[in-house]
């Protein structure tokens, strides 16, 4: 495998800490349930609101673009190997969902990433102008219209459904398990929104990781330096200060909705460009280190949610909904230390788990 190739591994590797950071904040308290004006109270809600800006809108869309580039790297394995790969990930995935956490977007990342094949092999400027496009659509009655439409208003702000957020913590804070399975089940179905963002933020995000592949963003980064870096200041610029702006307007719908909608994708694609910048320029050792990190990210990705389950859910310590954000931000900390030993420990000893399914072609054993 290449250098260029390997570099995916790395941003997924580093990239594993936001995903886990995103996921730990709904082992702590059903996130979508509240208002975090309101809930949280000096320096946690500080604190959560620095990491709002951080991985607010960008985590899913991030992952979503390290999907499709990975789709596309592998693409002369053919489609249907990867297809088989997606199948088993989905199965995995949504039973991560069902078992463990119901909020766990990840399963539909793995569905759009079904459609992302048909856009294998093309040329890139078709996989970029399907990509833009459907974000356009998504920006247009999705972020322009609920903004408009909650200009024009009387609630402003989202309140805690404190009945509903109660119903979350009796059930994760007891020992039946079974409960908690029927809460996820109910929590996974429920999610209407969800399939527009899926279809309009994850898909999007997939078609531009393949067009990212296919245009060799890796060597535009290596041979013009100085560009990239302008080009990475400026989506982080302004995608972190969309997300200031939706701080600054304590919660509000129209924050909110700019923020999460055009702030959070604006700031993923920033994150990609400068992970995939310093791949290309840190010691081999320190990226050794993420690089193995990143080829057992399902295997890692699976492990945090069961260590997840036993830290916060009744029948473990029973910490959901009764510790600080701090708190939760160092025990997703402590995991991604741990959970980064384990890999580079397995790396060493060229153990798969979960990864082992994915060759099933033997065109796929190059790496």
């Amino acid at each position: 495998m290449t250098d260029s190739n390997k570099h995916i591994y790395f941003i997924g590797g580093v990239s594993l800490i936001l995903l886990f950071i995103f996921s730990g904040q709904y082992f702590l308290v059903p996130l979508n349930e509240i208002n975090p004006f309101e809930y949280f109270f000096g320096s946690e809600l500080n604190i959560f609101n620095i990491t709002d800006i951080i991985t607010g809108g960008s985590v899913i869309p991030l992952i979503g673009i390290i999907t499709g580039f990975l789709l596309s790297q592998y693409g002369n394995t053919g489609k249907k190997h990867l297809a088989k790969v997606l199948f088993i990930v989905l199965i995995i995935l949504t039973l991560n969902a069902v078992l463990i956490s119901g909020f766990d977007k990840m399963p539909f990342i793995i569905l759009m990433a079904f459609i992302g094949l048909i856009f294998i092999g093309r040329h890139w400027i078709i996989s970029l102008a399907a990509s833009l496009i459907l974000f356009a659509i998504h920006l247009m009655f999705n972020v322009v219209l609920e903004i408009i439409n909650g200009l024009n208003s009387n609630i402003q702000r989202m309140y805690s459904g404190i009945q509903q957020v109660n119903a979350f913590i009796s059930t994760y804070r007891s020992s039946d398990y079974l409960a908690i399975v029927n809460m996820n089940i109910d929590t996974l179905t429920s999610g209407g929104d969800m399939l527009f963002d899926a279809a309009f933020i994850i898909l999007p995000s997939i078609l531009l990781g393949v067009a990212l592949k296919e245009l060799n963003l890796t060597q535009f980064i290596k041979t013009s330096p100085f560009i990239s870096a302008g080009i990475i200041m400026v989506l982080l610029a302004g995608g972190i200060s969309t997300k200031l702006i939706q701080i600054l307007m304590l919660g509000s719908i129209t924050g909110e909705t700019l923020g999460e909608g055009f702030g959070g994708p604006v700031t993923a694609i920033g994150y990609f460009m400068l992970l995939a910048y310093i791949a290309g320029s840190i010691p081999e050792p320190v990226f050794n280190i993420f690089y193995n990190i990143g080829r057992y990210s399902l295997s890692v990705y699976i492990l945090f949610n069961i260590f997840m389950m036993f830290i916060f859910y009744g029948f473990g310590l029973a910490m959901y909904g009764q510790v600080s954000f701090q708190m939760m931000i160092l025990t997703v900390l402590a995991l991604y230390i741990v959970l980064l030993i384990i890999s580079n420990v397995l790396a060493h000893y060229n153990i798969r788990v979960l990864e082992q399914t994915f060759l099933i072609n033997k065109k796929a054993k190059r790496e």
